[in-house]
Parts: structure tokens; C-alpha cells; sequence
């Protein structure tokens, strides 16, 4: 449960929409973690110990937001989220690439960035649709590989 603003809720439906990301004609699921970023793969939660535990994992969190005035001083956000995927693997260099059983952060990247390009969270939502706008690698090693993807939508403000 969160507070109900509207971060923490956009923060749920892309950790939802993260969990219900499928691959394959039988359609397995690419995440056997996908949650809101509580720290679960920072140093003081076991870092590396814990990537092994969650992965394939995909963790989404409120990065930042900018603002500024349109005509008539109504407020225009600029509001961004992280997805921060990581993959293990035992052979190096299918963490990142995959291979013809695993998937590697190459082919997750594509799916998630498919999952929230160009969508709407519904109704509900005073926002516009996400959009993908970079990525950054954050761990790249033989065995293991994390990426975190950014994503923005806009929200308009009227002013009274």
C-alpha cells in the first residue's frame, strides 16, 4: 500500500506492468522479481548476494522531476522513473547478450521499453503517456549485467 499520491501510484502500475511482461510463444515471465525499488540489490542488503536472489529482476523508482510555467502560469511536471533490470548468468557474456534458452538484458531492455513506450496507465492517472528517453549501464561484469532505463511523463497543472 502506498500514500496514494501520484507517484507512488505510477510507481505501482509500472511495477505491475513490469510483473505481467511475458516472452516466448508460452509465454514465461521475463521478471522473477519486479517491484518498486525499496534498495533490494544495494550494498546494505547483500549487493551481489542479493542480485543472485532476485534475478532477473526489474525495480522502478521516482527519479526526478522538473518543472516549469506554461501561458496562463499553468504548472507543467516533467516527471521521471527508473527501471533498473539486472540479469545473471551462469556463462559470461549472457547476462548481457542471451543466448537461444536466456534471456539477456538485450532482449529484457527491448521489452520493457515496449511495455511503456507510448502508454497510458489509464484511468485515474492525470498524467500523459511514458516515454523512453536513455538508459545508463550500472553493472557489467562476465556474469552479471544491470541497466537502468529512464522514462518520463508530463502532468499539466492548471493554474486557478
Amino acid at each position: 500500500m502506498n500514500d496514494g499520491g501520484l507517484i507512488a501510484r505510477l510507481e505501482q502500475w509500472m511495477a505491475d506492468t513490469l510483473k505481467a511482461i511475458t516472452y516466448g510463444d508460452d509465454e514465461k515471465v521475463v521478471f522473477t522479481t519486479a517491484d518498486i525499488w525499496k534498495h533490494q540489490v544495494g550494498a546494505a542488503n547483500g549487493g551481489g548476494e542479493a542480485f543472485a536472489r532476485f534475478q532477473p529482476f526489474a525495480f522502478v523508482g521516482f527519479q526526478s522531476g522538473e518543472a516549469a510555467r506554461e501561458g496562463g502560469y499553468d504548472l507543467r511536471q516533467v516527471l521521471e522513473f527508473a527501471v533498473f533490470i539486472g540479469v545473471e548468468s551462469t556463462t559470461d557474456g549472457v547476462a548481457r547478450t542471451g543466448d537461444a534458452t536466456h534471456l539477456g538484458i538485450s532482449k529484457i531492455r527491448d521489452l520493457v521499453i515496449e511495455a511503456f513506450e507510448s502508454k497510458h496507465p489509464g484511468s485515474g492517472f492525470d498524467c500523459d503517456e511514458f516515454y523512453y528517453t536513455g538508459e545508463v549501464t550500472v553493472f557489467n561484469a562476465a556474469r552479471r549485467h544491470a541497466t537502468e532505463m529512464y522514462f518520463t511523463c508530463g502532468r499539466m497543472t492548471p493554474a486557478d
